[in-house]
């Protein structure tokens, strides 16, 4: 399993922030169609991500797409461009039960079969960050194989159960903590919650 101490989100639309993305030699880039575009711009963000990972050199880098949440309502089309560019591997938001995994993985699966790819190759990687993914964990931790690390989304969650955030994270401790004991449990990879004051360096 790869090592992801750091994974850097990407707004899929924008080549030129891509481009310098594949300079900063991170463990893994996110080409994002969720929440990093804007709705009226999520079909150029289907086109910019595939061209970007057929064209572009990553080096080292996980190459990552982020769709948007199963049951958008945009999903499969996200998907669809993702695969086209043959990522490593597709993070799903807002997970809340073993569906939105099982769902992705049968897909993935088609399109490695129909392209001739090692089967298996394209990994998922989730992020819970709702009360019902806190409780559905078990659940969704043991959904797929494919599945290698769960994302803890402090935000959304602490927006979800009507907390306020704070330095300390006390609010969203015990999600936290939920998202570490079940990738223990089940042999995945435990991934952060994402840092946003981008002006205290020491805090990171």
């Amino acid at each position: 399993m790869r090592a992801r101490r750091a994974l850097l989100y990407m707004p899929g639309d924008d080549l030129r922030k891509i481009r310098k993305a594949t300079t900063l030699d991170v463990d893994c880039v996110c080409l994002d169609m969720e929440d990093g575009v804007a709705l009226s711009r999520k079909d150029e963000a289907r086109v910019t991500i595939p061209s970007a990972l057929r064209e572009l050199d990553f080096g080292r880098a996980e190459r990552l797409t982020r769709i948007n949440p199963f049951g958008s309502g945009m999903e499969a089309d996200d998907l669809e461009a993702a695969l086209e560019g043959r990522p490593d591997g597709v993070v799903i938001p807002k997970v809340e039960s073993g569906d939105a995994i099982r769902w992705t993985a049968d897909r993935i699966a088609a399109a490695e079969r129909t392209q001739g790819w090692p089967a298996g190759h394209i990994v998922i990687i989730i992020l819970v960050e709702t009360a019902l993914g806190i409780v559905n964990l078990r659940e969704i931790a043991s959904a797929d194989p494919r599945l290698q690390a769960i994302i803890f989304g402090a935000e959304d969650l602490a927006g979800d159960i009507g907390a306020i955030r704070t330095p300390a994270a006390w609010e969203v401790f015990y999600g936290r903590s939920a998202v570490v004991t079940h990738a223990a449990a089940f042999g995945l990879q435990a991934i952060d919650m994402v840092y946003i004051d981008y002006k205290d360096t020491d805090g990171l």
